[in-house]
């Protein structure tokens, strides 16, 4: 993956979809210092990959990766759309593999 930045501004909500289980399970992504649901910008350069949410917070989810947000942003821009409206929903696509998220803020 290349060093280009990836951003998408979501004014409704973002799920993470998991379909390596059993059964797809679904959980929404969320600021982890205030929990906020809406209103996120999901950016990535490389593999580093990150949330801003409104109030400014800056945080990390090991679901998150540079690669699904580079997909929901080609997504967007397809679309022809600088921020997903609030009524579609953004799927970003769980890494395979756990591990840890650190706060960035």
């Amino acid at each position: 993956m290349d060093a280009e930045l990836y951003e998408v501004r979501a004014a409704g909500r973002a799920v993470y979809v998991d379909f390596s289980a059993a059964h797809s399970s679904r959980m929404p992504v969320a600021c982890s210092v205030c929990d906020a649901r809406t209103g996120l910008t999901l950016a990535a350069r490389g593999e580093d990959a990150w949330i801003t949410c409104p109030a400014g917070h800056t945080t990390r989810d090991w679901r998150l990766t540079g690669e699904a947000v580079s997909e929901v942003a080609a997504t967007a821009a397809e679309a022809g759309v600088d921020e997903v409206p609030a009524d579609a929903e953004i799927w970003v696509r769980v890494r395979a593999t756990t591990g840890s998220h650190e706060d960035i803020a």
